[in-house]
């Protein structure tokens, strides 16, 4: 009976320390989820201001000089 105690006990360890490995990475990768995210937003707000930048350039070189 003692030597089934000390084998869940032994059991009982290995499933908290599993736990806790997988509790501190699942935080990493939010934080990763979190970086990325914020990276994708920039990118996203980037490629905005260019298109913008980009259709501001196009109407202004489709009009014709007024020497036409």
């Amino acid at each position: 009976m003692e030597k089934r105690f000390e084998e869940l006990e032994e059991k009982l360890a290995y499933l908290e320390m599993a736990s806790a490995e997988l509790g501190e990475e699942i935080f990493r990768q939010q934080k990763e989820i979190d970086a990325l995210t914020k990276a994708h937003r920039t990118i996203l707000e980037r490629v905005e201001v260019l298109q913008d930048s980009a259709a501001e350039t196009a109407m202004e070189t489709s009009e014709k000089p007024p020497h036409y």
